[in-house]
């Protein structure tokens, strides 16, 4: 008797597990679940069969692939400063409307403007200096062309023995020292010009660096946000202003893969945008050849020129139609709503039943049936 107690409490505890794991598995199936009501499968008691009848039939429908993108401009511009510096003055703000070389920023410029001066009195050190190397130039130039005469001269007599060999070799020698301080005098005045251009090259970039004090529009644009205001310190890489030109608005959409060969450089596709309830015609103007791996699509952008309310930023719907299929169609009418449960009803003899369906939008008041009702059957219309 021990033995087989034994037994059965092996056995046992294996089974009941099994047992309850088999019913989990079929209470996870549905077979446990009475009295549930499936759309189509359960006809629900209606009444007599009276008012407005119509016959659900398979018609042809449009099928239009929807994709949703976001409105952007091809020409953004980033405003941000080349130099630290306070902000003085900021003559614009968002939603302003600025035209090519208008002014948006202006920068302290005091130290920029001490340094321009600064190079400007280099310069003209500089060229003083061009002068005096240059007068320098003319003075060994007369002693040299006076001891090349005297050389010259000397070097008959000597043969005639008018003059010894010893003052024709001091000719000689203060003929090479002033050759020699010529030579010096030229290095001279070429180290001069030198000055003077490295002196104009400092005020030209002097010069530079003050322009970025000022900062214009560098086309007609919009100012699409004012990011920073007078008193600010304003440095490269920092972005003060954004504008975009609203003359160059597109639609950036993706579209899956298997759509690529529908669509053409110049196509002209219709898109929707909510927030303004229009529609909007663009082209097409460049599809990018590469798809991304994670939602399988390609990028499609769409120009639209300037269209009055729309800026970037917006959300635009893409249609495009597929061709038609065919579909079971009845009228929006025709189909009762209690909480998140659709039904009709169907006529049956002489009354009526309740049959649960699904559907979604057909457009022109019309409802497509997804499931509940087969083609030939007659539906009342409320």
């Amino acid at each position: 008797m021990k033995t087989e107690g034994k037994k059965l409490r092996r056995w046992g505890v294996p089974a009941g597990g099994a047992c309850v794991l088999l019913g989990l598995v079929m209470w996870q199936m549905g077979v446990f679940q009475f009295g549930k009501v499936r759309p189509g499968e359960t006809a629900l008691p209606g009444g007599r069969a009276e008012g407005r009848f119509v016959t659900v039939e398979e018609v042809e429908v449009p099928e239009t692939y929807r994709t949703a993108g976001t409105v952007s401009s091809r020409t953004h511009v980033d405003v941000a400063a080349r130099i630290v510096a306070r902000i003085v003055e900021i003559p614009v703000r968002s939603g302003d409307r600025v035209t090519n070389g208008a002014l948006l920023v202006r920068l302290d410029d005091a130290d920029l403007r001490a340094g321009v001066n600064q190079a400007a009195e280099r310069v003209k050190a500089a060229q003083a200096g061009v002068s005096a190397a240059a007068e320098k130039v003319s003075q060994a130039q007369a002693a040299y062309d006076l001891a090349l005469a005297d050389v010259q001269r000397m070097r008959p007599l000597l043969a005639s023995g008018a003059i010894s060999q010893q003052a024709l070799d001091t000719a000689e020698s203060q003929f090479r020292q002033a050759r020699a301080a010529l030579a010096q005098a030229e290095q001279g005045r070429v180290a001069a010009l030198a000055e003077v251009q490295a002196a104009q090259q400092a005020q030209r970039q002097a010069e530079a660096v003050l322009s970025y004090a000022a900062l214009y529009s560098p086309s007609d644009a919009v100012v699409a946000e004012r990011l920073a205001d007078p008193g600010d310190l304003a440095s490269p890489g920092k972005v003060l202003l954004r504008l975009f030109d609203p003359s160059r608005l597109m639609l950036e959409v993706p579209v899956r893969e298997s759509l690529v060969q529908r669509l053409k450089i110049g196509d002209k596709v219709p898109f929707s945008v909510t927030a303004l309830g229009r529609t909007f015609t663009g082209e097409i103007r460049e599809i990018v050849p590469a798809v991304d791996p994670g939602s399988r699509t390609f990028m499609v952008k769409i120009c639209i020129g300037e269209a009055p309310g729309l800026v970037p930023g917006m959300f635009g719907t893409l249609e495009l139609p597929l061709g038609t299929r065919r579909a079971l169609v009845v009228p929006e009418a025709a189909v009762t709503r209690a909480g998140q449960l659709e039904y009709v009803q169907v006529k049956a003899g002489n009354g009526v039943q309740r049959t649960l369906v699904r559907t979604v939008p057909a457009g022109g008041g019309k409802l497509e049936v997804v499931s509940g009702l087969e083609a030939g059957a007659e539906v009342r219309v409320e």
